[in-house]
Formats: C-alpha cells, structure tokens, sequence
C-alpha cells in the first residue's frame, strides 16, 4: 500500500503507448464484449505499468493506484462499466446547491462526481475511516478545485459512538469492514451515528446519500431512519447490497420511512423517497 501526493499531477503519466491502450479501453461500449476487450487492455498497460497512473477520467483529473483497490483501477480503465445505472441517477438527479452525502467514500469516485454536480454552492460530505484512500481522495479533489466543496470527515458510521477495529483488505482497500473478519490487519477507528454527522455539519436537506460500508449499512442506516426528522431523509439512496451480511430488516426499515426501492443491480440497491 502505497500513496504519493507530493510530486505534482503528470508525474505519473503513462508511456504513450499505454496512454493509447487506456483511451481504447475507455471507449468500449458497454456490453458484453466491450467489458472483455477493456479487461484485455487493461491487463496490457498493467503488465509493465507503474502502480501510480495520472489520467484524466470522465472529466475529472485523477492519480489512481492500481494494485490496491478495485475501484480505482476499474474507474481507470472502465469508467463506463463503474456502476453506469448508478452514477447516471446522480447526473439526472443533482442540481447546483444540492448537498450529496458519501459514506464509506473510498477514494472518492462518488463524492468527486457528484462535487461536478452540486457546484460551489452545493455541499459533499464524504466519510471515511481509512486515512490513506481519505488522502487519495484530498489530493484528487484538490486537482478538481473541489476541495472547498467536499467536507472530509475520517471516521466510521456505527450505531454507536465508539472506537472499533477496521479489518483492512490490503489488496483491496474498499473491502475493508467494521464487520468483515477479512484479514488480521486492523486500524482503530473512531466512529460516529449518522445523525450526529449530519447535525456537525448543520446540514438541512439531503438530495441523494451513497453508502458502501461492507455489510455495516443496516448498522449505519436503521438508528438515523428511527431518530432523524424526515426532512433530513435523502431523495435518493444508493446503497451496496450487502443483504447477507445485515444483521437487522433494513429493507423493512427503508420501506418504513417511506422508501420504494427503484432497482437492484449486481452490487448495489436504489431507493427512492415516496
């Protein structure tokens, strides 16, 4: 695991030749064989590529690392195929001003998509316990500008204020869990309950909530649904289908508080407020 945010932008470029194998990746259409000759090009520029690549991506200027997380390297190579049904949600749903909460952001792919939305006038929050993918995400924002835009918050979303153990998945550093038994590398992390995020930031509304926390959403999800006014409750919820993992209803929950749910993908549910 590794991170540099000292050398500027471009001192990760590619070789030209990589660079060229990247765009053509890029630009395979979204099928079945598209997602193939993307994976076979993408395997080509990783055989002698460096872990740090500097590219730009759907618009958005990035320093991705390539062999410790399987989003960055997928929203290198396929941005196209990063949770299309998703993503496309965001861009028809945010509006300049609007305020997009991001639990468990990783490296930021959702929180630096939906900075482009929401404009100098809107508001990101993103939450992350993990130190190193949450510097990943600064130095990416602050490539964008959107620095000023994005709110970072390290730390967990539990049910409960507390320090817990973050077992860290060193090959994929967004699979690492507050509930997961994934590795015997661990991190103390300091968690907090949605709602006392929320009213740190004094926010108001929510336009649109993302959460992708390894099978702790219910844990996350279900106290802020029950203490919550429902004018805090998100528009739109995308969260990841980790159901074998939850250990309480919380599609039961969702739909209490009035929520339908729009589609479930391979990875993920979508709710909407009714």
């Amino acid at each position: 695991m590794i991170n540099d945010t000292a050398k500027p932008f471009g001192a990760y470029a590619l070789q030209k030749y990589q660079d060229r194998l990247l765009r053509w990746a890029q630009q395979m259409p979204l099928s079945w064989l598209g997602r193939r000759a993307a994976l076979v090009l993408r395997k080509a520029v990783l055989r002698r590529g460096p872990p740090i690549v500097d590219a730009s991506v759907d618009g958005l200027k990035l320093r991705l690392y390539t062999k410790d997380n399987v989003s960055e390297r997928k929203f290198l190579f396929m941005p196209q195929f990063f949770d299309p049904y998703e993503r496309g949600l965001l861009k028809k749903n945010l509006r300049p001003g609007d305020v997009f909460l991001d639990i468990g952001a990783n490296a930021g792919i959702y929180s630096l998509t939906a900075a482009a939305l929401v404009g100098e006038a809107g508001k990101v929050v993103a939450i992350e316990p993990n130190p190193m993918v949450l510097d990943r995400l600064k130095f990416n924002a602050a490539l964008n500008n959107f620095d000023k835009r994005i709110i970072f918050e390290q730390s967990g979303v539990s049910s409960a204020e507390g320090n817990f153990d973050l077992t860290l998945d060193d090959s994929n550093l967004g699979g690492s869990s507050l509930v997961a038994e994934r590795s015997a590398l661990k991190i103390s992390v300091r968690c907090y309950k949605l709602l006392s995020i929320v009213q740190k930031y004094q926010l108001q509304k929510i336009a649109a909530l993302k959460i992708d926390i390894e099978g702790a959403e219910d844990k996350a999800l279900i106290p802020f649904f029950s203490e919550a006014p429902k004018l805090l409750y998100p528009r739109l919820l995308i969260l990841e289908n980790s159901a074998g993992d939850w250990q309480e209803d919380l599609p039961g929950a969702l739909k209490t508080a009035g929520y339908r749910l729009l589609q479930t993908t391979r990875m993920t549910q979508v709710w909407d407020l009714m």
